[in-house]
């Protein structure tokens, strides 16, 4: 007796049985996943302030290294006496920088023993206790007082402005940078405000 063959059923006959609620559900979650992990991180705007400010507080720094030193320069140029002072002291700070120099001279009202002031969060280098240094100081306030060669030729910047006014610049540049991708991430459509926080969802 021949057994029967069993018929090949054509290739284009057979379909996919239909999916359950729940396959579909899940597979469309994992869709949804995947796309928000290949998506662009929206930067936020808190990250964007916190750059701007700092930014703003490195300048501020820079202005409170520049101005008072300029203004001090600016009023020993106008009204300053100028004498020889002896060096009391000279110390050196934690960077090997010149620290609080002392020095004593005469003033109008008597024997005046103080501290240089500093131009710019610095101070010369090269003074040695009980050497002589030609001096300007301030009639009005003679503890504001300068070497006269610095009160002639101060410097041009000092390490701490230079340092400030370069985070400043930097920070700027970045929070610019920072805004900009964020315009550029919504205008495309790749970063959603559904990307954001709630908390910045509810801000304007």
């Amino acid at each position: 007796m021949r057994k029967k063959k069993k018929k090949k059923r054509p290739q284009g006959e057979w379909k996919q049985p239909p999916k359950s609620a729940e396959r579909q559900a899940w597979e469309a979650e994992s869709r949804r996943l995947r796309s928000s992990y290949q998506q662009p991180k929206l930067p936020q705007r808190r990250l964007i302030a916190a750059l701007f400010a700092t930014s703003l507080a490195c300048f501020g720094a820079f202005l409170v290294f520049l101005l008072p030193s300029q203004s001090l320069v600016s009023d020993l140029r106008s009204r300053g006496v100028a004498t020889w002072a002896t060096v009391t002291s000279s110390p050196r700070d934690k960077f090997g920088s010149p620290g609080n120099i002392t020095v004593r001279f005469d003033a109008p009202k008597g024997e005046i023993d103080t501290t240089l002031s500093d131009w710019g969060s610095r101070r010369p280098d090269g003074l040695v206790p009980g050497n002589l240094v030609s001096v300007t100081y301030d009639p009005h306030d003679p503890t504001r007082v300068l070497t006269t060669d610095w009160v002639r030729h101060p410097p041009t910047v000092t390490f701490p402005m230079l340092v400030t006014l370069v985070m400043a610049v930097v920070l700027l540049a970045g929070a610019t940078l920072v805004t900009l991708r964020r315009r550029a991430l919504q205008k495309a459509g790749e970063g959603p405000e559904s990307a954001e926080s709630p908390s910045e969802r509810k801000r304007p």
